[in-house]
């Protein structure tokens, strides 16, 4: 991710005066060329960077670490503060995968309907074909391992695919990676076998 700079942080660390706080009011007052939604955001920034403190409720002050900066003119940038290590961000929200591997962390011996019935909310595009392809990658990584297929419904039925969880690391759901599966839990990618 580029780093550009953050005009708005600066703009807001600077009309800040030492040992004194403003409230949004004030600051948007001070920076009419900056709209009041910016500069709300530009705080939240500045207070993750711990260059600013929330003194009382709506009420915003420097820190020590945000003097230095202002006195130093440092140079305020929009990008990450920190060098990505490559390491596995964590797992935002509860997407179909990641109930999949919960719900298979449980039964242990499954179908792909046993697994749709219990995690499908209906608002996935092509849920069956996900998990297909999911249940499919996790075979061919060592994860899964199919089983005897269950008897059909119909006549004509050759039956349900069955699967069994042959290999748990833990409550983070492996992601699919080009060849290969990366578990979060472990922070080892493991080689598909095609």
């Amino acid at each position: 991710m580029s780093k550009g700079r953050s005009l708005i942080q600066e703009a807001v660390r600077d009309q800040l005066p030492p040992q004194a706080c403003l409230t949004i009011d004030e600051l948007d007052a001070a920076l009419p060329e900056h709209s009041r939604h910016n500069i709300v955001t530009a705080t939240l920034k500045l207070m993750s960077r711990g260059l600013l403190e929330r003194v009382e409720l709506g009420c915003y002050q420097l820190t020590s670490k945000g003097m230095e900066s202002r006195a130093n003119g440092e140079a305020l940038t929009s990008g990450p503060n920190a060098p990505l290590t490559g390491k596995a961000r964590k797992q935002k929200g509860t997407n179909l995968r990641l109930r999949v591997w919960r719900v298979m962390s449980v039964k242990q011996k499954f179908t792909i309907d046993d697994l749709l019935s219990v995690t499908a909310k209906g608002e996935e595009k092509n849920a069956r074909n996900n998990v297909q392809k999911y249940l499919k990658h996790l075979c061919q990584a060592g994860y899964l391992r199919e089983l005897r297929r269950a008897p059909g419904e119909a006549l004509t039925s050759n039956g349900f695919k069955r699967y069994q969880l042959i290999r748990h690391t833990g409550p983070q759901a492996p992601v699919l990676r080009k060849g290969c599966i990366y578990d979060r839990n472990t922070g080892v990618l493991h080689e598909r076998n095609q």
